[in-house]
């Protein structure tokens, strides 16, 4: 009797681990079946198409649109959000495509001239496929993350965000702060549906606070090294620092350091900060860094989505605030 146990248990856990894995990563991957010429593909009549090129692999694969944007939604934003939240992810990572599909009039990736657009999320937007899905969630939640992102994408299929009638750049990011950037206080580009706007209930981002503590001796040999000919106090540098110039968010667009002004980005940049909403002190031989946010902060703020989400906003309501005088419609309503 005790033995018989002991084999269902062994059957078991050898089910779970090694026949149930092997089962789903292969029903994944019949989700784009391999084609000639190296590319995957199953397309319907009349269905769009992107080219996209992988870095990982090397080359492209052309995935059906739907396809590609729950690729993204999984990997741009946690799947445990809500799912008014994943729907306009889905919006925006639709958006951000189609602009870009030359089928749809579009200039393609620039760095990949032949693909419409690349996985790179520091190029274009990260994306990962269902087996990288199954890794990412394991086998246990794969089911049922998989299946909220089908339906935020399914129930938005075709959308995607206008400004007098021409899709956007629906940039986005992690987390303002509480309050988001004007883009020309990023890139000196003014853009007309990219404003600062509040984003309150961010404060669950694990990256809504950070502090960072680095050494005296580092800090002077980054700045240095990045401008030669500085003028600073090499042993309390941080009293030749002030901020000259904030944006409408409070970020620091500009602070002078010894006998240099420089950009706030410049600063983050440097020492890794999570964005340019930062202030320091000095705490022994180590100058302190607290920073609020996490990323360029233009656009939409993804734990400011959920936030309105979880207080009953709906995906076009998150996109309306976050994209100044957008509208939202399906692609078929262009032509």
């Amino acid at each position: 009797m005790m033995k018989s146990i002991v084999y269902y248990l062994i059957f078991f856990i050898f089910f779970l681990v090694i026949v149930l894995p092997a089962v789903i990563a292969k029903s994944c991957g019949g989700l784009l079946q391999e084609r000639s010429g190296g590319t995957r593909e199953i397309q319907k009549p009349g269905e769009m198409v992107v080219s996209l090129y992988i870095t990982s692999r090397n080359r492209i694969e052309k995935i059906p649109l739907e396809e590609y944007v729950k690729g993204v939604v999984a990997a741009e934003m946690p799947a445990s959000f809500k799912i008014e939240a994943l729907k306009a992810q889905a919006v925006a990572a639709r958006t951000y495509v189609y602009k870009r599909m030359r089928s749809a009039g579009g200039t393609g990736c620039s760095k990949h001239p032949e693909a419409d657009i690349c996985d790179d999320p520091t190029h274009c937007q990260a994306w990962i496929s269902t087996g990288q899905m199954l890794k990412k969630w394991g086998i246990f939640a794969f089911y049922h993350y998989h299946s909220k992102i089908s339906q935020a994408v399914k129930s938005t299929e075709g959308m995607i965000i206008l400004y007098q009638g021409k899709p956007i750049d629906p940039l986005f990011h992690s987390t303002s702060g509480g309050k988001t950037e004007n883009s020309e206080d990023v890139w000196g580009n003014f853009v007309p549906y990219l404003r600062s706007v509040t984003s309150p209930g961010e404060e669950s981002s694990p990256k809504f606070l950070e502090v960072k503590e680095l050494s005296v001796s580092e800090v002077v040999s980054k700045i240095r090294q990045k401008w030669p000919d500085i003028i600073i106090d090499y042993k309390n540098p941080e009293r030749h620092w002030e901020v000259v110039e904030r944006s409408e968010s409070g970020r620091i667009k500009k602070m002078r350091i010894g006998n240099k002004v420089v950009k706030g980005t410049e600063i983050r940049e440097l020492f890794q900060l999570n964005s340019t909403n930062f202030k320091w002190d000095r705490n022994g031989d180590k100058i302190r860094f607290t920073t609020i946010g996490y990323g360029h902060g233009v656009g939409l703020s993804q734990y400011g989505a959920n936030a309105m989400a979880e207080k009953g906003a709906n995906y076009i309501d998150i996109l309306k605030h976050y994209y100044t005088g957008v509208e939202v419609k399906k692609i078929e309503q262009l032509k």
